[in-house]
């Protein structure tokens, strides 16, 4: 049976997870019906052993337990996306940086995306994306990736017909050179 935590402890609970809070499972321990890890839910409350009442994406209402369950943050119900990370981390071969918005994670893929592939995380080391070069290979938040797309489309499309251009550049020199 769960030992009951302290009135300061649901208080500390209550306030890090406000109903309305939105999170992200990365484990659940001890159930024998787990939700899936990944399923996104929304706080609902904080009961009085402090397990945090959730109403899960997938239908599902089964609570997590805050000192065996693993989970992290993913912002308030109805926050704009693109608020959701005020800081991420973008980490290439050739430089790593920090990104504030979308826009920024964007520019960052596709500058960098180009040598090699990029790896996005939030400010508390949690992979939000990774890439393989310059096009998302995964990434954890679906709603995110929406917003993201309509920003890194047009740039991709950008690298790709620079890319074309400078190949058939080099053709035409080919071409010439083997004629002469």
């Amino acid at each position: 049976m769960n030992k009951m935590p302290s009135k300061a402890k649901i208080d500390m609970l209550r306030e890090c997870y406000p109903k309305g809070m939105r999170v992200q499972l990365d484990r659940m321990y001890d159930d024998p019906y787990p939700i899936p890890p990944g399923t996104k839910g929304t706080v609902e409350g904080i009961d009085d052993y402090g397990h945090l009442m959730m109403k899960w994406d997938n239908g599902r209402t089964l609570s997590l337990v805050w000192d065996k369950d693993s989970f992290h943050k993913i912002g308030m119900e109805n926050e704009p996306v693109a608020q959701r990370y005020p800081l991420l981390f973008g980490s290439a071969i050739d430089g790593n940086r920090r990104l504030h918005n979308i826009q920024e994670v964007a520019e960052f893929i596709c500058k960098h995306g180009q040598y090699g592939d990029v790896r996005i995380t939030t400010d508390d080391g949690v992979e939000l994306l990774d890439t393989f070069g310059i096009y998302i290979n995964k990434i954890s938040d679906m709603e995110y990736r929406e917003e993201l797309l309509k920003v890194l489309v047009p740039m991709q499309h950008e690298v790709e017909n620079a890319a074309f251009s400078e190949d058939e550049d080099m053709d035409e020199t080919e071409e010439v050179g083997i004629s002469m």
